[in-house]
């Protein structure tokens, strides 16, 4: 109780308050660190439930105390019921509070799904979050829009709503123009300045890609992770360099989104990463090396681990230990396979791991009721 009252202090010291009342509005967004829904709502139809301390309205709170309401739910429903809006949206998947506000405001929800999911993750590891089937207990979302039909499993033993498998709605912006790529390798980078086990085996993945892309004479390129961020990517950049010596290309545009970059590559290599999963959705050529422990909880983020699939594949290999020959096998597939094959052999593993619903049609469909 302590440890809750300290962090909670902490949480009202360290907010904006505001006095005025939020602008009634068509949608509330809930968290505003994130809005990919602006692509196809204005954004003045958007009012901000914030969720991380950032701004806090002085009027809501008092309402809920004079009513003697508590709790992080009732700010929520009752800054929701002064808005009243038709819809209420989120772009994170994995906050609980919002699969109750459906029932405790009476207005529809639809979330997405923000990024691939991994054993250790609260959501999936503690038990606290799933309920038996048929439950009243059960957290309820009206629209639902995930990645792929493994997800939608998970999700549907957790969540009363309508499921639909979009793949990721920002992947779903654009399709790629394959005749416009440059026949060169782009690295994913998932380095990390404050963990190590992110960083394991990232740089030595990248040296072994690159001394094939040497040998095979194509270009071989860095999307560095803080490419945003000068100070830690100098960091990031002697990480590579270290084993790479020969200050390999990095990609630093910071005028596009990782999205647009990538659309210009014809092949593209990652450990593990949403994104690489995102592209491969597309068609792309995308392949995945990791070798990092089995004791390291990012081994659970490697391909196709929440689908049940095989620790390698045509175009994936995920081991604990170092394995050249894998590499090698799987660069050679991805780099070297006729397009005719390598469609006809990925589509269903694509599918898999995650759909593309090009436009976002499902999505417009649903708001079209709003």
């Amino acid at each position: 109780m302590l440890k809750k009252l300290i962090y909670f202090s902490k949480y009202l010291l360290k907010a904006k308050w505001t006095i005025r009342l939020p602008k009634k509005n068509k949608y509330v967004l809930v968290d505003g660190n994130y809005n990919p829904f602006i692509k196809y709502i204005k954004k003045k139809n958007f009012t901000i439930l914030y969720r991380r301390g950032e701004e806090i309205n002085f009027n809501i709170l008092f309402k809920c105390l004079l009513k003697f309401k508590f709790s992080t739910l009732d700010y929520c429903a009752e800054f929701i019921k002064h808005v009243s809006p038709k819809l209420i949206l989120t772009a994170f998947d994995y906050h609980t509070i919002f699969y109750k506000l459906s029932k405790k405001t009476g207005i529809k929800t639809l979330m997405l799904q923000k990024g691939q999911r991994g054993d250790t993750e609260g959501i999936i590891s503690n038990s606290d979050y799933y309920f038996p089937k048929n439950s009243k207990k059960k957290f309820h979302v009206d629209y639902v829009l995930l990645f792929n039909n493994t997800v939608r499993k998970f999700y549907s033993k957790r969540i009363n709503g309508n499921f639909f498998e979009i793949g990721s709605f920002e992947n779903n912006f654009s399709k790629i123009n394959f005749k416009r790529q440059k026949k060169e390798i782009v690295f994913i980078s998932n380095y990390s300045h404050s963990s190590k086990d992110k960083c394991e085996n990232e740089n030595i993945v990248a040296f072994y890609l690159h001394e094939l892309a040497k040998k095979n004479n194509i270009q071989f390129n860095i999307l560095p992770r803080y490419r945003n961020n000068p100070k830690i990517f100098i960091r990031e950049k002697n990480f590579y360099n270290k084993v790479l010596k020969d200050n390999s290309k990095f990609i630093l545009d910071r005028k596009k989104t990782s999205y647009e970059l990538l659309l210009n590559y014809k092949f593209i290599f990652s450990t593990y990463s949403t994104l690489a999963n995102e592209f491969l959705a597309k068609g792309a050529r995308v392949g995945f090396i990791m070798f990092k422990s089995s004791k390291n909880p990012i081994f659970s983020y490697r391909f196709g681990s929440f689908s049940k699939l095989r620790i390698k594949g045509l175009f994936w290999t995920c081991f604990g230990k170092l394995n050249i020959k894998e590499i090698n096998r799987v660069f050679n597939f991805v780099i070297k396979k006729k397009e005719k094959t390598w469609n006809s052999k990925t589509e269903l593993l694509r599918k898999k791991i995650m759909n593309f619903d090009y436009e976002n049609k499902t999505f417009k469909k649903i708001i079209k009721k709003f």
